[in-house]
């Protein structure tokens, strides 16, 4: 499970991933981050498949939050009529 955090001061998106810590359990780790001109930075040695994964996850959390920001000016429109 890939997780994507604002970060307001860096003025970036965090990039977390699960890390099993041996009978601790799983804890979130940053691996890499994105900028708000979206270009990734990574943060540790990953492989190509993980980079694939956080990529394609990116794209599809980047269109949801354009897709919740248009249906809102929709409805906005809407209740304007």
């Amino acid at each position: 499970m890939i997780q994507f955090e604002y970060n307001s001061t860096m003025k970036r998106y965090d990039i977390k991933v699960p890390y099993n810590l041996a009978d601790e359990g799983q804890e979130m780790v940053t691996v890499a981050s994105i900028s708000e001109q979206n270009k990734l930075n990574l943060l540790r040695e990953l492989s190509v498949k993980l980079v694939k994964q956080i990529l394609m996850n990116w794209d599809e959390y980047e269109h949801q939050m354009t897709r919740d920001l248009n249906e809102l000016f929709d409805d906005n429109k809407k209740g304007d009529k």
